[in-house]
């Protein structure tokens, strides 16, 4: 007796069942979105987690609506077929660091982290960061970013300019990212674009990493921000602080940062006068 074959229709709609339950996927997208809420003194909308993952914020609602994300499906129907030990070792390895105070390349030193955090609190003025390799100063910047949430004046929100490509590091809300542009001049021209937003920027918090020495026609403009933002620039070369402003200048701070003795990874870091 020959075999009653399935419809095409029956066929085709059981191979596009999803592998992994439409009902686990929402429920873990609910759960990442009050997770990522906490701190921001509100709930998560979902246009800022759009911004934050590049993709449109209906696009979220529906994901967690109905569970339909069939990418993500197929990642997490993969992953959970490894050993809890592998696939946790494989996400850690995919995600980007994330730096804040609490990482413990800064959280061995409780002084420092309690003078960073104070730090944050400043309403206004100009903190350099100088010392140590560019990847230390550029680690030290995004972890008071991703901070000031936490330590900040509330409701204050972070603006700024970073010359990097964020391709290790997890990039801060309100920065606008460089890539990596391979000249001064391109640099230059491309922090100049960006200005007119960080500029508009009445208080919070405004951090502008390599883009101080290559646009040096924006240290005036940068120097009266800073009398009603908190400004920070990680910089090499910036001179004697209180040179750029008339009396009386905001409040001023010197972040030195260097390796730290006790292990190379960590970073020490100290709060000075200029």
């Amino acid at each position: 007796m020959k075999a009653i074959e399935p419809n095409a229709g029956e066929s085709r709609d059981k191979m596009d069942q999803p592998s992994f339950p439409p009902d686990r996927m929402r429920k873990l997208l609910l759960a990442l979105k009050v997770s990522l809420g906490p701190g921001t003194g509100a709930p998560l909308s979902f246009e800022d987690w759009g911004r934050w993952v590049g993709r449109p914020a209906n696009t979220l609602a529906s994901w967690c609506g109905d569970g339909q994300a069939y990418q993500m499906q197929a990642l997490l129907a993969s992953l959970e077929r490894l050993p809890e030990s592998e696939r946790h070792l494989m996400l850690d390895a995919a995600c980007r660091l994330y730096p804040t105070l609490h990482h413990r390349r800064l959280a061995h030193d409780f002084v420092a982290v309690s003078s960073l955090a104070a730090l944050l609190r400043q309403p206004c003025g100009l903190t350099a960061v100088q010392g140590g390799l560019d990847h230390a100063r550029t680690f030290l910047l995004t972890a008071m970013g991703h901070s000031f949430h936490e330590f900040g004046p509330s409701g204050a929100l972070v603006a700024g300019i970073d010359s990097h490509r964020p391709d290790t590091f997890v990039p801060v809300g309100g920065l606008s990212y460089l890539n990596n542009p391979l000249t001064p001049t391109e640099i230059a021209r491309q922090t100049l674009q960006a200005w007119p937003t960080v500029r508009s920027a009445t208080d919070g918090l405004v951090l502008l990493n390599g883009v101080w020495s290559k646009a040096p026609e924006l240290q005036p403009q940068i120097a009266d921000l800073a009398r009603r933002a908190h400004v920070v620039v990680p910089d090499p070369a910036i001179f004697p602080l209180k040179s750029l402003f008339k009396p009386p200048p905001p409040p001023l701070h010197l972040v030195a940062v260097s390796p730290a003795r006790e292990c190379p990874e960590w970073l020490h870091v100290e709060v000075q006068a200029p």
